[in-house]
């Protein structure tokens, strides 16, 4: 299996408090209090990991995520986005969804398609990549509960693949610990993984589990700067991938 972020992910990955963990899919993101918004985040995650799995032995990877929301006129509540992921050059993910504000939180729908250089195959690498995978996706974001919980459900139209994520997050003042004007933002998300047929690899359904702790400080009223400790397991089964990854990460997120 696999496909990403992510930025999903996080997802989303999100460009959201997920950072570029690469659930890489698109994660819940406030409305703009503005009609146009642009938003960035860069980051260098020691890891390249996507949904549990670390896709390749190379260490270090530079991600970047850009995106454009604009608030539909005339429709409170509803906004348009797209987005773009890079990492690397060697990975990229294009985005463009729909999102609609309500008493409870959000629901999200949207289109991705993600290429990559590299092409792996669970025989040869222990997780399937293709250059150029599709997929649609549809999530809620619960915004008045603790840990602020949302829920996506992913479908690949190449590795004709569901992907169901649950996610949480939960932002502590820093001075509790001694860190003063900064935050500290714990993350936890699990999520399963079915491929129904066999197409560009050997049949591949998983579970898996990640968390991540940042540290963050806000930079006036610039950018967000952020440095944290991850972890993700899958229960895979292959002998490549299989188990558990601990890796580091910083970034800055902008708002224009």
């Amino acid at each position: 299996m696999h496909m990403k972020p992510a930025l999903t992910a996080l997802a989303l990955t999100v460009f959201a408090g997920a950072g570029l963990a690469q659930t890489v899919a698109p994660a819940p993101v406030p409305a703009a209090t503005s009609d146009l918004s642009l938003r960035g985040l860069i980051s260098w995650d020691a890891k390249n990991v996507f949904r549990g799995i670390e896709r390749s032995d190379r260490d270090g990877l530079i991600q970047s995520l850009v995106t454009l929301d604009y608030s539909a006129p005339g429709l409170s509540g509803v906004s348009i986005y797209g987005s773009f992921f890079n990492a690397d050059s060697l990975e990229r993910t294009y985005a463009v969804g729909l999102r609609r504000d309500f008493s409870f939180g959000q629901v999200d729908v949207g289109h991705q398609r993600m290429t990559a250089a590299t092409v792996r195959t669970i025989a040869a690498d222990g997780v399937t990549q293709i250059d150029s995978n599709r997929e649609f996706y549809a999530g809620v974001s619960l915004a008045n509960l603790g840990m602020k919980p949302s829920a996506y459900v992913y479908y690949s139209t190449e590795l004709k693949q569901t992907t169901f994520e649950v996610a949480g997050s939960k932002t502590f003042a820093g001075s509790n610990v001694g860190l003063t004007g900064c935050d500290l933002v714990f993350r936890a998300y699990a999520g399963i993984c079915d491929a129904s047929t066999s197409v560009h690899a050997t049949r591949n359904s998983y579970g898996y589990t990640g968390a991540s702790l940042d540290v963050t400080r806000q930079i006036g009223r610039g950018p967000e700067l952020g440095a944290g400790v991850n972890w993700a397991h899958n229960r895979d089964g292959q002998t490549l991938t299989n188990g558990s990854v601990f890796w580091g990460r910083v970034y800055a997120k902008f708002i224009f």
